[in-house]
């Protein structure tokens, strides 16, 4: 019995404590008149544009610093991407839109500050795994050359510490503005280009696209913090009196 009560209490005390949830609402980003800030992208090829093990890397941008509030990377496509519609004609025009499933990846979140801080005793930050991220790719082909791309996101996400799924995330404008293909290395001040395997970063070589991140909707319902009151000695007997 003693035995027993001594790893009770050795795991009442090895579990972390974390202080206020992420508030609750619905935050969207500046370009459509909210006060989250948009962002920027990559996604890594392996080896080409919408294949299997491209990677995604997405960051806060304030027109001067990358990933200040918030930070989206390493999901990456579980799948081969599914073609919902094809009206390219034979002259090469038209448009190709495709649906993608990604899978893993985690969500950083700044804490104090943010607009999801909770009044009273944020966490300095918050970590959260991504559970699901399905994208939908629109491209628009003249003369049988991609000439345009345009990208919306949706992912849920569990929060580290959090005891439920309560964070939903809508991205309903990203823009695709060069790949490596085209175009070279990525530009300064985008995110660089991640690899999912051991979700690190492999760069600015490529190959990969990047673009801009717009239209977010990003909503937080019902986080609850995981129990980690201590509880006392006489309530710890009281269990193991029955």
């Amino acid at each position: 019995m003693k035995a027993v009560l001594v790893v009770m209490l050795s795991i009442m005390v090895s579990v972390p404590a974390f202080a206020g949830a992420p508030a609750n609402g619905t935050y969207t980003s500046t370009d459509i008149g909210g006060t989250m800030l948009p962002g920027r992208y990559s996604e890594s090829w392996y080896p080409g544009k919408l294949t299997v093990n491209n990677t995604l890397n997405e960051k806060s941008w304030d027109g001067s610093t990358l990933g200040s509030q918030w930070h989206w990377y390493c999901p990456w496509i579980s799948l081969p991407p599914a073609l919902l519609l094809n009206t390219v004609n034979g002259f090469g025009n038209g448009i190709k839109v495709w649906r993608v499933t990604y899978t893993g990846g985690y969500c950083w979140l700044d804490g104090a500050g943010a607009p999801w801080a909770p009044l009273v005793d944020p966490d300095p930050s918050y970590l959260a795994n991504i559970n699901t991220w399905i994208a939908t790719v629109t491209e628009t082909y003249a003369n049988f050359q991609e000439v345009g791309t345009v990208r919306n996101h949706n992912a849920t996400a569990t929060f580290v510490g959090y005891n439920q799924e309560c964070m939903n995330l809508a991205i309903s404008n990203i823009e695709k503005l060069g790949d490596t293909a085209k175009t070279g290395p990525l530009p300064a001040n985008f995110p660089d280009f991640w690899n999912w395997i051991g979700c690190v970063s492999e760069g600015t070589a490529g190959p990969g696209e990047w673009g801009d991140v717009d239209s977010i909707t990003f909503s937080i319902v019902g986080c609850e913090t995981v129990a980690t009151k201590a509880t006392s000695w006489g309530a710890v007997k009281a269990i193991y009196r029955k």
